[in-house]
């Protein structure tokens, strides 16, 4: 170990104080932190001040965007979701049917043109039409049904894919599938799709449009007269992507059109919607400005009770414990006003000689004095959420009331649907089953399941409902015989989770096929619509709920109840608003299609969180919110890093002050942090050094890192033995 007083003694005896003064500082600066961003006192307090103008920014920034006069967002993107979901279900459709069409041409072995026409165009198929045609001169060999629009079809006939044609009666989607090099058959289906409940007050109406410029209303009323059509749908048949705008009708004030589309992939079919829609104004800029500044205005002294209470405090300590580590004559030493600095400071002036007067009594700590900027910090956002809460309530668009009973109706329509064609999978599957083959009866009971994915388990009962033949999964339906001929049946024996099954009786000696459906498939149907979907049967138990459930629990919330009830006939009903006039988007449509299970009364209940909306107030509000709790999070962060890096360790160098002020100089000062409050600790030690050994240990240290558990101790100089020595000399 070096011996400080060699280390630090003065070069020449000729030195004069100053020059020893200004060597001494030397030594001390290469010794002591230099506390860069961000170690130092100031790091917090500035982090603060920067983090809090940049959320000012970003607020304002947040109402200036949405500050337009225009249709509220929210209604642009429900129309942009109405029209996606109706691409989507026509896609699939096509799909569906196109496989069906390509496996029945497949499997036509050696029949005649006639007779594979005729498995094509069958009663109650999706194919209206075909024709066989010679792909030289694109003229028909055999037909059979509505006629094929040849004409139409682009210059080289579809093969293996599907194009959509606009006829003077309606759209149609035509099917090409190749026969042999010279001939292909061409399958044609009307494009339909189901009754959508259209708002007639925003002239509502939605559009197939195709690639040859076609324009076919679907349904609903034309929003502007038809020689504007083609300016308003202008480029839409090209568009590849689904895509929503706005248009200005310079007749129109206070109104606009928005026009959504969505293209039906591998068709060159696009969905459009037109309607009319309010305008309202936008975020208000104002507001974003007034709500920032008054944030900066609220910071700015919060900042300053920073600098006050804890950077100006340590660096005017720093500056002190400085001159006393190097001797020098201090003869007005700084006035502190926390307990902490003066404490420690008290402990400098034993070294300097100079002694401190008697002060005030009592002084704030620096935790106190952060507190309070704390206090004061969090003041705006507590007073940006009060005045949240307290803005009036936001009233729901009509438009957004009738889109959500359509995904209510969606909803039902493919929740029946699919149970239906599970009913059907099992009666068609019953109908080739033999109980008294069970071999045979394994292989097509493994067949239809295997062709059918919304079932999880398809068997074979007998009279007394016992399992004789299964595939898929073990079966969860309580044992008993079957209540009727067929039919889709709900056990309410089972509580766990729902226990849906379709059955069909195999023969009139009591045997049944049951085939239970998957729990996760139906939710999985009810979870593509937005929002909260829940499936309740007439008592109110939870069947099915997209956002996860505890199974046939009742139905929560006193307006979801309401709409419940009401809509189990089958009718559709909704609420913009609930029984204390806040508002609220729910909608609730009653299992009435088709008339399979119509008999389970069950209504389907979809509910969306108002408070999601792309709404100007909810916008609002919601930026407001957010910006409160960004600041809350900045200035508890900001304070954390306060209290645990130099609060706690002054606290801590305080009380070793407050000890050596005592006159108790035998014990060092610990090492604290490398940062200026260390480099008060390693002065205050220095200047222990110096009243326990004498001063030539002004200006230097022993240990400038470290951690309170690793003193520092002087050893003396060790005496070597006289016999030693003698052998050396």
């Amino acid at each position: 170990m070096l011996d400080n007083q060699r280390r630090f003694a003065p070069r020449s005896p000729d030195d004069s104080p100053e020059q020893l003064l200004a060597w001494r500082r030397r030594a001390l600066d290469q010794q002591l932190p230099a506390a860069a961003f961000p170690a130092g006192t100031t790091a917090p307090s500035l982090a603060y001040l920067w983090a809090t103008m940049l959320v000012v920014a970003v607020a304002i920034l947040g109402f200036s965007v949405n500050a337009d006069r225009a249709v509220p967002p929210a209604v642009v993107d429900s129309q942009l979701d109405l029209v996606s979901r109706l691409a989507a279900a026509i896609q699939t459709s096509a799909r569906t049917t196109a496989e069906e069409l390509d496996g029945t041409v497949a499997g036509r072995g050696g029949a005649t043109d006639e007779d594979l026409l005729a498995r094509v165009v069958a009663d109650g198929g999706p194919w209206i039409g075909a024709a066989i045609v010679a792909n030289a001169d694109r003229r028909p060999a055999a037909t059979r049904g509505a006629e094929v629009p040849i004409d139409l079809l682009p210059a080289v006939l579809p093969a293996g894919s599907t194009v959509a044609v606009t006829t003077p009666d309606d759209p149609m989607l035509v099917r090409g599938v190749v026969l042999d090099p010279d001939r292909t058959l061409l399958a044609v289906q009307p494009l339909t799709m189901r009754n959508l409940r259209l708002n007639p007050d925003a002239g509502h109406g939605i559009f197939m449009l195709t690639p040859g410029g076609g324009t076919s209303l679907m349904q609903g009323a034309n929003a502007v007269d038809a020689t504007h059509l083609p300016k308003i749908l202008e480029g839409l048949p090209e568009s590849t992507s689904r895509q929503s705008r706005e248009v200005l009708v310079e007749e129109w004030s206070d109104r606009r059109l928005v026009v959504s589309s969505a293209p039906v992939r591998g068709t060159g079919l696009v969905v459009a919607s037109v309607l009319t829609a309010d305008v309202t104004e936008g975020t208000s800029a104002v507001t974003g400005l007034l709500l920032g500044l008054s944030l900066l205005a609220v910071a700015a002294p919060a900042f300053l009770l920073m600098r006050m209470f804890l950077v100006r405090p340590v660096r005017a300590l720093l500056r002190q414990a400085k001159a006393d580590a190097c001797g020098a004559t201090t003869t007005t030493r700084p006035t502190y006003r926390i307990a902490e600095a003066y404490r420690i400071d008290r402990a400098l002036a034993l070294t300097s000689g100079a002694g401190l007067a008697p002060g005030r009594r009592w002084r704030p700590t620096v935790l106190q004095g952060l507190t309070v900027a704390v206090v004061i910090a969090l003041l705006w956002p507590v007073a940006a959420v009060v005045v949240t809460l307290r803005m009036p309530a936001t009233s729901i668009p009509a438009q957004l009331v009738n889109d959500k009973e359509n995904r209510a109706e969606e909803a039902s329509s493919a929740l029946g649907n699919a149970l239906d064609g599970g009913l059907q999978a099992v009666r068609q599957a019953a109908r080739s089953v033999d109980p008294g083959n069970r071999s045979g009866a394994t292989r097509v009971i493994e067949g239809g399941l295997a062709d059918e994915r919304r079932l999880r388990a398809l068997y074979l009962v007998d009279r007394d409902g016992k399992v004789l033949v299964r595939a898929g999964r073990e079966p969860l339906r309580t044992t008993g015989p079957v209540p009727g001929e067929t039919g889709v049946h709900l056990d309410p024996s089972v509580t766990r989770l729902p226990v849906v099954y379709a059955y069909h009786r195999v023969r009139g000696d009591g045997h049944a096929l049951i085939g239970e459906f998957d729990p996760d498939r139906l939710l999985g149907l009810v979870r593509r619509i937005d929002g909260r979907v829940r499936v309740v049967d007439s008592e109110l138990r939870t069947v099915l709920d997209s956002v996860g459930y505890q199974a046939f629990q009742l139905l929560e919330g006193d307006t979801a109840r309401e709409v419940a009830v009401e809509a189990l006939p089958g009718d559709t009903v909704s609420r913009s608003v609930d029984a204390d006039g806040e508002p609220v988007l729910i909608a609730a449509a009653g299992l009435a299609a088709p008339a399979t299970v119509a008999h389970l009364e069950w209504s389907v209940v979809v509910e969306q969180q108002v408070a999601a909306l792309r709404l100007p107030q909810l916008i609002e509000r919601r930026w407001t919110l957010l910006v409160a709790g960004a600041v809350v999070g900045i200035v508890l962060l900001t304070q954390m890093w306060q209290l645990y890096i130099f609060v706690r360790p002054l606290r801590r160098l305080a009380a070793v002050a407050d000890r050596i002020a005592d006159g108790s100089v035998d014990v060092p000062v610990p090492p604290q942090r490398h940062d200026d409050i260390g480099a008060v600790a390693m002065c205050l030690e220095i200047c222990r050094q110096v009243r326990h050994t004498g001063s030539a240990r002004f200006g230097g240290t022993i240990r400038i890192r470290g951690s309170e558990a690793n003193f520092t101790k002087v050893l003396p100089r060790v005496q070597r033995p006289a016999a030693t020595a003698a052998r050396k000399g």
